[in-house]
């Protein structure tokens, strides 16, 4: 580790801990969104749920042509600039599901 920031000045290393920190946020985020989404209690959770105990291979099957979609999608599209914010929305649902998981302790 010594060796590593041996080169580097504080300000890098500042700089690099902050980065780390929003990128934590951001997969918090994401986690937080998932796990509202799909809990017996969230958005679509009960749906999937229903639509498994009734249907199986048809659920998966529908699993397996949304992942392909979407990975067929991400191919196609060509994107003048990238935009950040995908990444500030994540950031903060992670910061508000962080700060209730700090109060409430619940996500």
């Amino acid at each position: 580790m010594q060796k590593a920031l041996r080169g580097k000045g504080a300000n890098d290393v500042v700089e690099f801990a902050g980065s780390l920190f929003l990128v934590a946020l951001a997969l918090l985020g994401m986690t937080g969104l998932i796990y509202h989404a799909l809990s017996p209690d969230g958005l679509i959770g009960p749906w999937v749920a229903r639509l498994w105990s009734r249907h199986p291979g048809f659920t998966s099957l529908v699993a397996v042509g949304l992942v392909t979609m979407i990975l067929a999608a991400r191919g196609n599209g060509h994107r003048v600039s990238s935009s950040d914010l995908p990444l500030y929305f994540f950031v903060a649902l992670g910061t508000f599901f962080a700060a209730r998981w700090l109060m409430n302790g619940m996500l």
